[in-house]
């Protein structure tokens, strides 16, 4: 793991805006999505690839929170994610899971993503499941 990062906050993906919602109300001020007035170069439809690049950009130093897994098997989407230096976590297993169930299992994992993901340097990418937990992706 390579040391250097800051932790800025979390930037959750469109694809999740409710958990985004709920995640704010319990950490207010580093919780951002999609269309947050505190980040107009990220609207609401941004395509993946302007996303990742934006993300890698704008200097706040943010976790990308996504359940998107074709970012991971896309070579193109891959590509904007590391080359912006994104350090992403991917919540995997998901697909059975509503809002509330996704917000508990972030929250649940809050400090270690804060700790662990937050002190790295991108590009980085992680798997959260309701099993095993917070993990590094090779």
């Amino acid at each position: 793991m390579v040391q250097g990062g800051t932790f800025g906050g979390v930037f959750i993906d469109e694809n999740m805006l409710g958990v985004a919602h709920e995640l704010d109300a319990l950490h207010p001020g580093v919780v951002y999505w999609v269309g947050h007035p505190e980040i107009p170069e990220i609207p609401r439809s941004t395509k993946d690839p302007d996303l990742l690049d934006a993300l890698g950009s704008n200097g706040r130093d943010l976790i990308f929170i996504t359940r998107d897994s074709w970012i991971r098997r896309n070579k193109v989407e891959l590509g904007h994610l590391m080359r912006s230096e994104v350090r992403a976590v991917f919540l995997t297993g998901t697909k059975n899971m509503n809002k509330s169930q996704m917000t508990a299992l972030i929250n649940r994992h809050w400090d270690q993503i804060v700790q662990r993901v937050g002190v790295t340097r991108g590009p980085s990418l992680w798997s959260l499941t309701q099993r095993d937990g917070l993990k590094p992706i090779n």
